[in-house]
């Protein structure tokens, strides 16, 4: 999969995260975890094993998080707190349905990881939207 193009469709002026959930756009440059998103979301491994697992019924978020886990190692009782999960989720969703431009969506999807308790699935890729 090819990920070249999600930075420059992140940090668009006229449609990108920021100015598509305004809400979230505190996240966009804030630190540790959004450089982490970031670094996930504009690597092919990683985001190839997170389109993947959307199509099997993993909500992206959930596969973000496990890569967090990993990766990141947090303590055993480490939460996000309830603004950090909207944010990770508003950014999934950016990315998936403004990024890769998935048609349809299937939320309240069970997580319960880290203080996220659901998340959202993807639905509806495009025709030549490729994972391998």
């Amino acid at each position: 999969m090819d990920t070249g193009f999600i930075q420059n469709c992140v940090y668009d002026e006229k449609g990108g995260f920021a100015k598509t959930y305004r809400n979230a756009a505190p996240f966009v440059s804030s630190g540790g975890l959004w450089d982490y998103c970031m670094s996930v979301v504009t690597d092919e491994r990683h985001m190839t094993c997170i389109a993947f697992a959307n199509e099997m019924g993993i909500p992206p978020v959930k596969s973000l998080l496990y890569f967090y886990e990993k990766e990141k190692r947090p303590a055993d009782d480490f939460k996000f707190d309830a603004q950090t999960s909207q944010w990770l989720g508003a950014f999934m969703g950016f990315i998936f349905k403004f990024c890769l431009h998935y048609q349809n969506q299937k939320e309240r999807i069970q997580v319960n990881k880290y203080g996220i308790k659901t998340a959202t699935i993807f639905l509806e890729s495009p025709a030549d939207f490729k994972i391998i």
